[in-house]
């Protein structure tokens, strides 16, 4: 066999990319280690991801894969996969031994609104579903997949990669002029062409405890029980990517329709092995530490064993050369705050696609994608390592998440003005004196000293246009996709919520 371009790795960011390649007339080889459907986290999407989605469908003319950028859309065409809504990101605060207590300025919780409605927002995957979906679009656009392989061979020659792998006890091989790696942690390429880890450059060290669960108890519930309607408005907090922050790491919720929550639980790498007792362990200890979490999982099963993971910020030195590629999530991987994952790994599908598919050979476009990607998980890292630094002072960290903010509404706005991903880097990540001015703050942050806010808002003023830093929000910023594009304002006071978590009054933008 020969193919123009070989993947390792059928998630969805691989799958996408090989489902392009074959419809341009590509002779596509997909190999993955496991058979779909299989567990996967990385389950939560963001407004970056969905205009990623939105580009390629519509640069590539696949309709259906567009419907996956808005929960209403993903409801029409494809219901049958697992999803969750997404109305955008839930913080809350936890301290030790005691039970959650709100204040009347809600010192202890932020909501950030990604979108004004439910058909419009978000969503979260169930990747099981989703990949398994995309894998097989990818084999009906042409492309050869092979599931549940054991690689035998990797080497590049002068006419290409020669490869072999193992299925059902017989060995097939072929060659390929390009090889892509979207096997996230897997490192098959990076190891055959030599390249160093570079994760001691990385500041964020942080591992995970994780399964999906049956009977997860509403957050939104047991706070309306006890008098507190402030997680209802302006959407309802149960739906979003949910942070329970303790005073080193934090529980992420993802709620799927029909009662499945991924529940996950991140604290430093010193508290983690990836041994299963120690995640029986580390799962015990949080729960028996902060009772607001333990009441939420208290009728809570898992539907499969935990998983854990010692470490989860890792990155390789390049992300390209000559006939090879890494994926975003495979050149680097920093942590799942803030939900970089998805939104990363499609900012490079789009990228490889358009390397892979011009005219011409472009060598210092290459060169840029090879040494932007690290950039890019350094900046993540700067970014994330700043919101753990706040810890365990929850204003801190609320401030580090606003820089974070801001530098996700500025790389929307930038893309929404026609520019591409390869102009503005992941996060705005080529904009210089955004990063400088973002890094100088979250020093200040991390200094241990709480910043003065409207020293703060001044600073950042220019990089600010929807008013993530204003205080009058009272932490709770309702915009959306729409208004951050038009550089629109922030809801100041949203309105009494109704049961299904909208507003009942108006928004003042």
């Amino acid at each position: 066999m020969t193919h123009d371009v070989a993947i390792l790795g059928s998630s969805f960011a691989g799958s996408i990319l090989a489902w392009i390649l074959a419809r341009q007339g590509m002779r596509v080889l997909l190999l993955d280690r496991e058979h779909h459907p299989r567990f996967a986290v990385g389950e939560s999407s963001t407004p970056l991801a969905d205009m990623s989605l939105l580009r390629l469908a519509d640069r590539w003319d696949i309709p259906v894969l567009g419907s996956l950028a808005r929960y209403g859309t993903w409801q029409e065409s494809c219901p049958e996969l697992g999803c969750g809504l997404k109305r955008g990101f839930s913080y809350f605060r936890h301290r030790p031994a005691e039970p959650y207590h709100d204040t009347a300025d809600r010192a202890a919780s932020l909501l950030v609104a990604a979108s004004a409605t439910d058909a419009a927002s978000d969503t979260h995957w169930l990747r099981a579903d989703v990949d398994a979906w995309l894998c097989a679009q990818a084999r009906g656009a042409g492309a050869d997949t092979h599931e549940g392989i054991v690689l035998e061979r990797l080497e590049q020659g002068r006419a290409g990669w020669r490869i072999a792998w193992r299925a059902t006890d017989t060995v097939h091989g072929t060659t390929a002029r390009i090889l892509v790696d979207g096997t996230g942690s897997g490192g098959a390429v990076a190891a055959a062409v030599g390249l160093d880890r570079h994760d001691d450059r990385l500041h964020t060290r942080t591992g995970a405890v994780y399964s999906h669960f049956a009977g997860v108890g509403s957050w939104d519930a047991i706070r309306q029980a006890a008098g507190d309607a402030s997680t209802l408005a302006p959407f309802r907090s149960d739906d979003a990517a949910q942070h329970h922050v303790l005073a080193d790491g934090w529980v992420w919720m993802l709620r799927f329709r029909g009662g499945l929550t991924s529940v996950g639980i991140v604290r430093p790498t010193a508290r983690m092995t990836g041994s299963a007792t120690a995640a029986d362990t580390a799962w015990a200890d949080t729960l028996a530490t902060y009772p607001a979490v333990a009441e939420l999982l208290a009728d809570a099963r898992p539907v499969r064993p935990l998983a854990a993971i010692a470490r989860m910020s890792r990155l390789w030195s390049r992300a390209a050369g000559p006939g090879w590629a890494l994926l975003p999530t495979t050149c680097g991987f920093i942590d799942p705050l803030h939900s970089t994952g998805i939104a990363h790994a499609l900012s490079g599908v789009e990228r490889l696609a358009s390397l892979l598919l011009a005219a011409d050979h472009d060598a210092d476009a290459w060169e840029r994608y090879a040494v932007g990607v690290p950039d890019e998980v350094c900046w993540i890292d700067r970014l994330v390592s700043g919101c753990y630094a706040g810890l365990p002072d929850f204003e801190r960290f609320r401030l580090a998440c606003m820089v974070f903010f801001i530098a996700t509404v500025t790389a929307e706005r930038a893309l929404g003005a026609g520019k591409s991903p390869a102009e503005t880097g992941f996060l705005a990540a080529r904009h210089a004196a955004l990063r400088t001015a973002l890094a100088g703050c979250l020093d200040g942050i991390g200094s241990g000293a709480i910043p003065d806010l409207e020293s703060l808002r001044g600073r950042l003023a220019s990089f600010d246009p929807v008013g993530l830093l204003d205080p009058q929000h009272r932490q709770r910023i309702a915009h959306t996709a729409a208004d951050k594009a038009a550089g629109g304002a922030v809801a100041r006071e949203p309105q009494r919520a109704d049961r299904g978590g909208q507003p009942t009054g108006p928004i003042t933008r």
